[in-house]
C-alpha cells in the first residue's frame, strides 16, 4: 500500500478497523483513513489527548491504548474513537513501579466536523482494554481485563461507552483472550 505522506521506515503501518471498505491505519503517530479501492486517504489531524513525551517527573504522561472505528447510521459518518492512558511519574526513572494512574480519557473523530473532541469515558485506571476492537452494528467493542474479563463498547450514535462484564473464568470454566467477529 503506498501511503501519500512523508513516513518514518521506522514505524510499521497497522490495521485499527475496517468498514464498508474503509480502513482506519495508524502509522507512528499519524491516523489515516484509507479507501483501498479508489486509493483515496484522509490524514486525519492530531489527536487533542495525546500530548509529548515527559522530561522529568510529575509530567502528564498520555499513551494511546485503543482505538476504533465504524460507521454512525444516526449521523451517516465515519468515527474514529481513541482511548488513551495517563500517567505520572514520582521519579525521574519513570519506572511502571514509580507510576502513578489517572483515569482514562477518550476522543471521538468525525468525518464530518473533521477533528477530535473528547468524550467522557468512565472505567478503571485498572481496566485494560486491548488496542485493537471490532466493530459491528454501530458499536465498537474491545476486549478488557481488570479483576476480571469484560468486554468494552462504545456506541457510535450516542458516543457512550458501555462495560459487559463476562462470566468468571472460575464458574464458566472458560479462557477469555480477545475477540473477533464470526460469521457477520
Amino acid at each position: 500500500l503506498n501511503i501519500p505522506f512523508s513516513r518514518d521506515d521506522h514505524n510499521p503501518v497497522q490495521i485499527h478497523g475496517y468498514c464498508n471498505g474503509i480502513v482506519c491505519l495508524i502509522e507512528g503517530d499519524n491516523v489515516l483513513l484509507c479507501n483501498p479501492s479508489t486509493r483515496e486517504f484522509r490524514l486525519l489531524p492530531n489527536s487533542c489527548l495525546l500530548v509529548p513525551h515527559p522530561e522529568g517527573k510529575f509530567e502528564l504522561e498520555t499513551t494511546f491504548h485503543g482505538m476504533g472505528f465504524g460507521y454512525d447510521c444516526k449521523a451517516n459518518e465515519y468515527k474514529v474513537v481513541q482511548i488513551v492512558e495517563n500517567c505520572e511519574y514520582s521519579d525521574d526513572e519513570q519506572t511502571y513501579q514509580h507510576c502513578i494512574a489517572y483515569p482514562y480519557t477518550a476522543e471521538v473523530y468525525t468525518t464530518a466536523a473533521n477533528f477530535w473532541k473528547e468524550i467522557k469515558i468512565d472505567i478503571s485506571s485498572s481496566t485494560h482494554p486491548y488496542p485493537f476492537s471490532v466493530y459491528l452494528k454501530g458499536f465498537c467493542y474491545w476486549f478488557a481485563t481488570d479483576d476480571e474479563e469484560c468486554i468494552l463498547s462504545f456506541d457510535l450514535g450516542d458516543e457512550i461507552f458501555h462495560r459487559i462484564q463476562l462470566p468468571s473464568k472460575i464458574e464458566s470454566g472458560f479462557n477469555f483472550c480477545g475477540l473477533f467477529l464470526y460469521n457477520e
